[in-house]
């Protein structure tokens, strides 16, 4: 075993035993372990203390020293050079995703890794691979934060990235704890400040999810309601709250509706589903007798035509109405019946009103949704804005106040932020225009925490909710099934190294993912960061 790595002159005797120590720990594992890796991730914990974290990552934080960084890299590097000779070392077989590229983070924010510059250099001059960083920002008053991510930007470092991912999204302690602490308007100045510094990566690579973009991810709409199913004239009904869909052909029977292509963002579902015809209600139905009396005395104004597809999980049977993402925007929605698992009724608005206001927005122009559009204006945004206040406007008057309350406390608050940050960072208006950089990713999943914010529609974390979420994650056919099974080391509490083997396809199985657990006691290996001395995104200093 060669114990130095290309920079290195002297190696102290502990070290050596440590990386000997750990390549003989490594070599007793499959060659999936560095040819399939997927996280290599040196920080454990986040306290930004997000309630959906698909990961439940506690409010305590550890991370490798760099000392111990560089010991792990040396013991991958000797570990994986008994399986190839080419300079790629990690992740070379991952075909399904993303070949050559790692992520550091499962469930830590890998932007607050203090040795990120480190990192990122030791994989890609070591280890031959490029690294993929999300986050949901930092305090612009962690000094030593702000100098890492500066040095990662001014020097011979962006080559070694494989995309820079922000999320904006309405969790986190500025949202949900606010404070004397923490103010919205720090937080897009810290945004802000994160935008500019990563311009230089977007100057040079452009926009993308595997280039730089910002997600916006926002509170589901749900709803508990009465659901009622049944025939009335030989048509299949659904309702709930003031939704009413009726079948537009006689003695139907909805045919259970599969994903059939998890890489279809429009969604590839195995049949064409029903057509209905949606209604608006004046009132909240609440048993099935009250609305067959209203429907033989009054004459119902047709409101327009949905696609109607039957969909099972764990908790049973429920609709999807107009699931899919046309060139026109989406206006869907999920409706839940009880069930015998199911134990409370209810519906999920799936409508994406940001991408509706855009296409909008676009269509006057003569552009569709996914086109870019050249030489805006902040007033542009302006516009949108107006838009969407508009829909807010026009739902609270159709009786749809759901909607209409919605868009003004959560829809709206994420994107004035985001534009208010772009115009602190000194970005063009056109990027939020361009569909490669302002991600609309639409209403969380339900994953880890996040199944409380789904109020009793599914009794299982990492259950599907929606076609989106089968497509995502589910178990029968999704990306995460696509890629199967993928390897992690990272930093875990009390001085040790995880090592697991990930059985994605088992996301939403009462498994999980893992399959393979390995603890590594290393003395004296991590660090550990006081949640007082630690500022989190919006903080006031």
């Amino acid at each position: 075993m060669n114990c130095y790595l290309v920079d290195e002159k002297e190696v102290s005797k502990e070290d050596i035993e440590i990386r000997e120590k750990l390549y003989h720990e490594f070599r007793q594992l499959p060659v999936e372990f560095v040819s399939k890796m997927r996280y290599l991730q040196p920080q454990v914990g986040c306290f930004n203390n997000c309630s959906f974290c698909s990961k439940s990552a506690v409010c305590k934080v550890e991370y490798w020293s760099l000392r111990t960084l560089r010991n792990v890299i040396c013991a991958l590097k000797n570990t994986a050079r008994h399986y190839t000779k080419d300079d790629l070392l990690l992740a070379w077989n991952r075909q399904e995703h993303r070949v050559g590229v790692i992520f550091p983070y499962i469930n830590t924010d890998i932007a607050s890794y203090p040795y990120l510059e480190e990192y990122l250099d030791l994989c890609y001059r070591e280890l031959g691979v490029r690294t993929r960083i999300s986050t949901v920002g930092f305090s612009r008053h962690n000094e030593t934060l702000n100098r890492v991510h500066k040095n990662i930007c001014s020097k011979d470092l962006l080559y070694t990235l494989a995309g820079v991912c922000l999320s904006i999204t309405q969790y986190g302690r500025v949202w949900e704890e606010a404070s004397e602490d923490n103010s919205l308007e720090d937080y897009a100045k810290d945004i802000g400040n994160f935008l500019n510094i990563y311009k230089p990566y977007f100057e040079k690579f452009g926009s993308g999810p595997r280039r730089m973009c910002v997600e916006l991810r926002y509170n589901p709409l749900v709803i508990n309601a009465t659901v009622l199913r049944f025939r009335y004239h030989d048509r299949e009904v659904i309702a709930t709250n003031n939704y009413l869909f009726i079948s537009k052909r006689e003695n139907i029977i909805l045919e259970e509706s599969f994903i059939t292509d998890p890489y279809d963002h429009s969604l590839s579902i195995s049949n064409k589903g029903e057509i209905f015809t949606e209604y608006n209600l004046p009132f909240s139905v609440s048993n099935e007798k009250d609305l067959i009396t209203y429907l033989d005395e009054n004459q119902l104004v047709e409101e327009k035509e949905v696609e109607v597809y039957l969909f099972h999980n764990r908790d049973g049977e429920y609709y999807a109405i107009d699931p899919k993402l046309t060139e026109t925007g989406n206006y869907g929605m999920t409706i839940y019946p009880i069930t015998e698992v199911r134990k409370k009724s209810g519906y999920f608005i799936l409508e994406r009103f940001f991408l509706n206001a855009l296409y909008n927005f676009k269509k006057k122009r003569g552009y569709e949704l996914k086109d870019c559009i050249p030489n805006t204006s902040f007033s542009d945004i302006g516009e949108v804005i107006r838009i969407l206040r508009e829909y807010s406007n026009y739902y609270e008057e159709v009786g749809k106040q759901e909607k209409s309350e919605y868009i003004r406390r959560h829809i709206l608050p994420v994107i004035e932020v985001y534009v208010e940050a772009l115009k602190i960072a000194g970005y063009s208006s056109d990027v939020f225009f361009d569909k490669d950089f302002t991600i609309d990713t639409g209403a969380i999943c339900n994953l880890g925490r996040a199944i409380n914010l789904f109020k009793g529609l599914t009794n299982y974390i990492n259950e599907p909710l929606t076609p989106i979420h089968e497509r995502n994650y589910g178990r029968y056919c999704s990306t995460m099934k696509q890629e199967n099974s993928v390897w992690l080391l990272g930093c875990d509490y009390q001085d040790s190294l995880l090592i697991e083997k990930l059985n994605l396809f088992n996301t939403a199985s009462t498994e999980g993912q893992v399959s393979f657990k390995k603890r590594i006691l290393l003395e004296h290996s991590n660090k550990i960061v006081s949640e007082e001395e630690y500022l989190y995104p919006g903080s006031i200093k």
